[in-house]
């Protein structure tokens, strides 16, 4: 438990800033986890339900001193999205799946943790992750559309949702548009020019005194209602075993795509305060917090965001800040959960929407489309997948569509031609015209991959072809070896073959800058012995020393 061994070593100099950070981070998160729980299918309160616990156990097992975990988005879209067919309109069993899933989620992290497979996270690269946070976006905002015009919206599938709204668009309730397209306006407005003040909470406040002195309800405006004052009970959910084997696979992805966010934001908070992330740790940390949320009412939590950077930029210190907005949140649900009775619902859908609007990044885009064109695709891939097919099945196919990217670079790998460029040095990627030789006869071939059976003919075949373009005749290939970082027995056999052919041709071959893995494979294969020690050397300087002299010598 890292979070509880950091608080048992407490600076008592770090309190007022963690303070005032629980204070702020509570102030953003009352408002939002409500969001939240109604985006997910629940009752509001269940966002703070699923918040308070999940806070309460996540600072005590996190080595990070900046997240701060609860229902996001994400969470509540992918829920929905998983559990709602499967309870059929039945809140009861909505609520034991939500909670199951949640339970399974934790077990799959801390299991995950415990084998210490915390790299799993390291195979969702930035174009999948940037795809995804934008296409759960938009399902968010689209999620919402039907608070936004007044409307009773029943599908479940994203798609059937915007199709639903499209053809109920004539029974807009106009009051309730007009209300909510002000809350949008004063939302992106205070967002633009007063970053520093907590606008989610403000428009609560100013809905829920506007909702009570006009009566909103009796003009058609729907409001949260009546909450339930207390705290979340202790229960097992009850489920089937064919409710278990459905829920299962949706809750491993589910634990991917969670932790892997979440340990993104980790890192970049850890680099910027310079402290090391566990990323096993972290998958515990995870685990325990869903767990706990799964037995107390709640339902899957994540990383947030938003609220991670409302705490680092309050200046936080500690877990501590965590666990003081977790605090306040009990003290919330015990004694003032009355207050909210009069809130509008539509302002809710415009907190989540202008929430999902600030995730969208085209900025983040842009620069992937001007470092790789290739990735770009990729993530626009990401986006139209979980927009088409939805958030797991989406991610799904841009994971395989990154192997494939991944297995397209090591399949056809990057090879050179090397020699000398005027007033640069070292060696360098030349054109294939004759002016890379620094003497007749002499080539350097580069091979920027490991050498095995899915690129060894192509290696064959690229060396060969390197040989017939040459303007002079090739007598001896040195073969830069600095990037073969793994050699196979089918590759042993096509350079065998390769090396009894160049030398029928009178061509000699050498090796430069072989690492201890690449020698150990090659003496195995015998090839060691086949090429000569005399021609294995530590760099391309002294090969082309080696060759130099022989040159000179024949001269």
């Amino acid at each position: 438990m890292p979070g509880l061994y950091s608080l048992l070593s407490y600076n008592r100099e770090w309190l007022r800033y963690d303070l005032v950070a629980g204070v702020v981070v509570f102030a953003v998160l009352i408002p939002s986890n409500l969001a939240y729980g109604e985006l997910a299918g629940f009752n509001p309160v269940i966002g703070l339900y699923a918040g308070f616990v999940a806070m309460l156990v996540y600072a005590l097992f996190t080595q990070s001193k900046q997240i701060i975990i609860g229902p996001e988005s994400t969470t509540a879209i992918l829920l929905a999205t998983t559990v709602a067919p499967l309870a059929l309109g039945d809140y009861t069993r909505y609520t034991y799946l939500a909670a199951t899933l949640a339970l399974i989620i934790g077990i799959i992290c801390i299991v995950a943790g415990r084998l210490r497979l915390g790299f799993v996270s390291d195979f969702f690269s930035k174009p999948i992750l940037t795809g995804y946070i934008t296409g759960t976006s938009i399902v968010v905002i689209i999620s919402q559309l039907g608070k936004m015009f007044g409307l009773s919206i029943s599908s479940v599938e994203i798609t059937d949702k915007f199709m639903e709204v499209l053809s109920e668009i004539d029974h807009t309730h106009i009051l309730t548009f007009e209300i909510g397209i002000v809350i949008l306006i004063i939302l992106l407005l205070m967002r633009r020019f007063t970053p520093g003040l907590p606008a989610p909470l403000i428009v609560v406040i100013g809905s829920i005194i506007v909702s009570t002195i006009y009566n909103l309800q009796s003009y058609g405006i729907k409001v949260v209602g009546e909450i339930e004052t207390g705290l979340p009970s202790f229960q097992i959910p009850m489920i089937t075993l064919s409710d278990l084997q459905i829920l299962v696979p949706a809750a491993i992805a589910i634990s991917v795509i969670l932790f892997t966010d979440g340990t993104l934001t980790g890192r970049v908070f850890s680099r910027k305060h310079h402290y090391r992330l566990d990323s096993s740790k972290e998958l515990i940390a995870f685990g325990a917090a869903n767990i706990c949320t799964g037995l107390f009412q709640g339902f899957t939590v994540g990383a947030s965001q938003t609220k991670t950077a409302v705490n680092d930029g309050s200046r936080n210190k500690s877990q501590l800040s965590g666990l003081i907005a977790a605090g306040l949140v009990v003290v919330f649900l015990l004694f003032f959960t009355s207050v909210l009775r009069n809130l509008p619902l539509v302002a809710l859908g415009a907190i989540v929407i202008v929430a999902g609007y600030s995730l969208i990044d085209i900025d983040e885009f842009r620069s992937i489309y001007h470092t790789r064109r290739s990735e770009f695709v990729l993530s626009i891939l990401t986006l139209v997948g979980v927009l088409a097919f939805g958030l797991i099945q989406g991610v799904a196919l841009a994971v395989g569509f990154s192997l494939l990217e991944f297995i397209k670079r090591i399949y056809r790998p990057h090879t050179s031609i090397l020699g000398i460029c005027e007033g640069v040095d070292g060696f360098h990627a030349v054109s294939s015209d004759g002016e890379q030789f620094f003497f007749p006869g002499l080539l350097i071939y580069r091979f920027d991959a490991p050498l095995f059976f899915a690129n060894a003919a192509f290696f064959v075949s690229d060396i060969n072809q390197a040989i017939e373009r040459s303007e002079e005749p090739v007598t001896y290939l040195l073969l830069d070896a600095t990037a073969i970082l793994d050699f196979d027995s089918t590759a042993a056999d096509a350079f065998r073959e390769m090396y009894l052919d160049l030398k029928e041709q009178g061509i000699t071959i050498g090796i430069a800058g072989a690492n201890g893995v690449l020698l150990d494979m090659l003496e195995r294969a015998g090839l060691d012995e086949m090429i000569g020690k005399t021609h294995m050397f530590p760099t391309i300087r002294t090969g082309l020393i080696s060759f130099a002299e022989k040159y000179l010598q024949e001269m």
